[in-house]
């Protein structure tokens, strides 16, 4: 054992010496290539460089020095020697260590990623850096990364594992947010949706707001699906996006805020909040996912469903959704760390301030909350569910109340949207002037949006499949849904989940817009997430290959689907 144990250890040591060499004769190679250009001849001041870039150089060549040292060390005949002096510097500062070198790794990933052509339009104040500081960044990222694998190695185990274990889960949830947002900016780059700015009305309304107006003083030439009323034009969906990005174009103004690119930013929390609601119901063993499963559900749920192009597209309509599931999740994740009913009833309270659907995932949050209830056991009894349900009712009620008389101030009625004036869809308008918002009326209808419509095959068309504006069956455009047909175990929150699932689809088929136009059922995104943990019910610590395959085919039919949304 002692023998194996030595082998391996030195088997380490050649790696870390491998990959020093290597990052060594990368980082002078980068350093010659950020050296060799002379500066503007105004800025010489040595070796034909300004003073910042000689700077710049002179640090980038101490770093590259310690670091081909460290190569030398391990290199050589007294490397054992070595990595003991090492491990015993390290081991008394081991957490600020890893920590810096963790965070800068991770900060000049990300800056790399923001550099990346074309770079989001939020992010275009880093563009500078390309020309000045890429070279040096080139190295910073995999030197510092390397370093702190070599930290990782050398104390894996022992007194710092949990330490390390923990930084490791937090690199993991970074790398889903920063994965998420930027293969969303660059895919919607790639698609040529960037500065389009039709219908992105959430940061005129937070400059209107912020000026004390509830309408738009001087709306954009295209007044597509705003309402007029008295001479004005409002924006009809509920007001908590603009509220959200009051801060924002307060700090930079209206008119420098991307929609899309704020959309895309919710969009990539969206993706850290499904991964972090999914592990925690592995913790609590309602699910049997390993940490691969959670990945495949959250790739699903993020780039496999209407998500994708929602995400994307920066319209107001669509901001409202991805805002809304960011609500919804919040108050699952909540409910999983037992916050109190007041703050889950807030959380809820957004989402219906967001898009009013939201309520239909009340019942969910409230049976996570009632199974642990009882498999803690707490009293779970009638006295204490209504004593929830009237705590979480009031922030609620509140964001209910806010909503009626925020209509009642800009249409003097306090049931009044502004849906049934909007200058919108003439057929979507004339059914709801004729049958109201909601009706059995469009039941029919509906359904086959949601479940049946295909789309057309044209052969010599510039789109060989060609989906339909109004909608698209949920299972053609999410295959991996067909896994939903399986047997459930009896515990209460499937059943929260199924009545969250129920709710938002008896509340949706009654209503007068089939969510037109788009790609597939964009409002099934209102029970996405419920939908998402039943799927997980379905399979062990491993999803089967066959899901695999079913989630791999969901993320191609989206990808074809938003560039056809986008662009057909």
């Amino acid at each position: 054992m002692k023998a194996w144990q030595t082998s391996l250890r030195k088997e380490k040591t050649r790696a870390i010496a491998t990959l020093l060499w290597v990052v060594s004769l990368y980082g002078f190679i980068l350093l010659a290539s950020f050296a060799a250009p002379p500066s503007e001849s105004g800025t010489q001041v040595l070796f034909g460089l300004s003073l910042a870039r000689l700077i710049v150089a002179g640090t980038f060549l101490f770093l590259l020095t310690l670091n081909l040292w460290a190569a030398v060390a391990f290199s050589g005949k007294r490397a054992d020697e070595f990595e003991s002096t090492l491990r015993a510097l390290i081991s008394p500062r081991l957490t600020p260590a890893y920590a810096c070198l963790f965070s800068l790794a991770l900060l000049t990933g990300t800056v790399l990623l923001s550099l990346i052509p074309p770079a989001a339009v939020s992010l275009r104040f880093l563009e500078p850096l390309r020309l000045r500081m890429l070279a040096p960044l080139l190295w910073v990222f995999p030197a510092s990364l390397c370093l702190a694998a070599l930290i990782r190695i050398l104390y894996a185990d022992g007194e710092h594992a949990e330490f390390l274990r923990k930084t490791d889960r937090a690199l993991l949830i970074a790398g889903i947010f920063l994965f998420t947002f930027f293969s969303y900016e660059h895919f919607a780059a790639s698609i040529g949706w960037v500065n389009k700015t039709r219908y992105s009305y959430w940061n005129l309304l937070a400059g209107e707001f912020l000026e004390g107006r509830l309408y738009l003083q001087n709306p954009p030439a295209s007044t597509h699906d705003l309402t007029p009323y008295n001479g004005r034009w409002y924006v009809p969906s509920p007001p908590v996006p603009a509220i959200v990005m009051m801060p924002l174009v307060w700090l930079f103004g209206a008119e420098k805020i991307s929609t899309m690119d704020f959309s895309i930013f919710f969009s990539a929390i969206n993706a850290v909040l499904v991964f972090l609601v999914l592990e925690r119901f592995t913790r609590k063993q309602w699910l049997k996912l390993s940490t691969p499963g959670a990945l495949w559900l959250t790739a699903l749920f993020i780039f496999g469903t209407p998500h994708l192009w929602v995400g994307i597209s920066g319209r107001f309509w669509f901001v409202s959704q991805i805002l809304t599931v960011t609500f919804l999740a919040l108050a699952v994740l909540g409910a999983l760390h037992s916050q109190s009913p007041w703050l889950l009833g807030l959380w809820i309270g957004l989402a219906v301030g967001t898009r009013p659907n939201g309520l239909m995932t009340l019942p969910f949050v409230f049976a996570i909350t009632v199974q642990q209830w009882r498999e803690n056991g707490e009293p779970a009894g009638i006295k204490r569910m209504a004593a929830w349900a009237l705590q979480s009712a009031f922030p609620i009620g509140a964001a209910v109340l806010g909503l009626l008389f925020y209509n009642h101030a800009r249409f003097e009625n306090f049931l009044d949207f502004g849906y049934t004036a909007i200058s919108g869809d003439a057929e979507i308008v004339k059914n709801a002037q004729t049958y109201g918002l909601f009706s059995p009326h469009y039941i029919v209808y509906n359904l086959k949006v949601m479940f049946l419509y295909l789309p057309e095959i044209i052969p010599n068309g510039r789109w060989l499949l060609l989906p339909s504006g109004a909608g698209m069956s949920v299972f053609l455009t999410t295959p991996a849904l067909l896994y939903l047909f399986h047997r459930y175990e009896n515990k209460t929150w499937v059943w929260g989940a199924w009545a969250a699932v129920f709710l938002n689809f008896a509340l949706l088929v009654m209503y007068h817009n089939s969510g037109r136009d788009q790609f597939g059922y964009r409002y099934i995104l209102d029970a996405l997430l419920p939908l998402t943990l039943l799927l997980a019910s379905a399979f062990g610590k491993k999803p089967s290959r066959l899901f695999i395959a079913l989630v791999i085919a969901s993320i191609l039919v989206n990808l074809y689907g938003a560039n056809w949304f986008m662009n057909g």
